[in-house]
């Protein structure tokens, strides 16, 4: 069935399909309420972001606002939709929100969707928390991951010694990175349990750290941003995991000593979509909306050539890298949620104190269906995923 609508001399001049008109309604509330996402700057989001400046969206006919929280603030703001003006509030201090606080206001109804790591979503459903993943966003690639160690030029890394006394950091954030640089950590051959001395706080001066113990591998989690810029100024940080946008202007004053692929599965580091369990059933056509956008900005870049992808840009702007054959994350289709890498995530959080056991029904926390939904509306259901590009 069609609808015309007609001049007053009876021309017809808009077409719309019955079919078209309730899927735009659909999309929406009835109160005209936005789609909430709480949202994190970084390289396993950003694709989000991108979609959301070009007001794709909108084209879909679903409203949709994006809100982030700066470093040490309390308060969430509402994202503009440009990347250019985001990044105006300083790249190292906007968008700074862990996964664990974007589920905690999930729940406390300030968003419908958030954007979360593996690691804050397994230990939030470790505490049985009404939460689903709907979707895989940004993860670490095989051979080209987006994660490194570096030490500081001139330090030895070749034996477990070589760490001893040195002031090793990993960044604020979930588990995850902590997890990561002890796992490094461990395959160096360190013992974790004799060895490793976990520090309240980074030391604020070279004089600070002079009075630590000289036998023990000194590692500081959590470190925020602005402390940690400083630590590498003032000489503190002797090395740790970093995440690959940070390499390039510390390359002169550190070395890459291992890439995270070649001490673990680079894609269990991941970003999650999130929503409440009861959503799944009261906002369910919009949020297979959401998705449908999502892919198809995924399926739009994948068919970009490696210059447009690789061109320079603000953070976030910038599609893919090739940093001594390192890469941002970057995103496939289908973009379902693979329970398999979850329960690796579970596992290595529980052999680092994280959770207490990873038997639980993780399946019950994850329903790929709305994605398997928006793929069909996209029209890619039941075809071969197109190859994701290196770079």
């Amino acid at each position: 069935m069609r609808w015309f609508l007609r001049t007053a001399d009876g021309s017809p001049v808009v077409l719309l399909t019955v079919i078209g008109l309730c899927s735009v309604l659909a999309c929406n509330r009835a109160d005209g309420k936005a789609l909430r996402v709480g949202y994190f700057h970084g390289g396993r989001t950003a694709l989000l972001m991108r979609a959301y400046e070009r007001h794709e969206f909108k084209k879909r006919g679903l409203r949709v606002e994006f809100f982030s929280r700066d470093l040490r603030r309390q308060d969430y703001r509402l994202v503009p939709p440009s990347i250019r003006d985001f990044n105006k509030g300083g790249t190292e201090i906007i968008g700074k929100v862990r996964g664990t606080e974007l589920i905690a206001a999930l729940l406390e109804g300030k968003f419908d969707l958030a954007m979360v790591g593996e690691s804050s979503f397994v230990a939030a459903i470790h505490d049985g928390k009404p939460i689903v993943a709907i979707a895989e966003l940004g993860h670490d690639v095989k051979g080209h991951s987006g994660h490194v160690f570096l030490m500081r030029k001139g330090l030895r890394a070749k034996q477990p010694r070589d760490y001893l006394g040195k002031v090793l950091v990993s960044r604020r954030a979930g588990a995850g990175d902590s997890i990561s640089l002890k796992e490094y950590l461990e395959q160096a051959g360190v013992d974790l349990q004799a060895a490793v001395l976990q520090l309240p706080a980074l030391p604020r001066s070279l004089a600070e750290k002079s009075a630590l113990p000289k036998n023990k591998v000194l590692i500081a989690d959590q470190v925020l941003e602005d402390e940690m810029k400083a630590g590498i100024a003032n000489g503190v940080i002797d090395g740790g995991y970093f995440h690959l946008m940070s390499v390039p202007g510390m390359i002169g004053a550190f070395d890459i000593i291992r890439p995270l692929h070649e001490w673990s599965n680079p894609e269990l580091s991941q970003a999650l979509l999130v929503c409440r369990k009861s959503a799944l059933a009261e906002d369910r056509e919009r949020l297979i909306a959401f998705l449908e956008v999502y892919i198809r900005r995924i399926r739009y870049e994948h068919g970009l050539d490696y210059r447009e992808r690789t061109k320079p840009g603000g953070k976030g702007l910038q599609m893919a890298a090739n940093i001594f054959g390192l890469n941002y994350p970057q995103y496939d289709i289908p973009p379902t949620v693979d329970s398999a890498l979850l329960r690796e995530t579970a596992r290595l959080l529980r052999k680092h104190g994280v959770i207490d056991s990873q038997d639980f029904p993780l399946r019950d926390f994850i329903d790929n269906s709305l994605i398997l939904q928006a793929m069909e509306n996209a029209g890619l259901g039941g075809k071969a995923a197109p190859p994701r590009p290196a770079f």
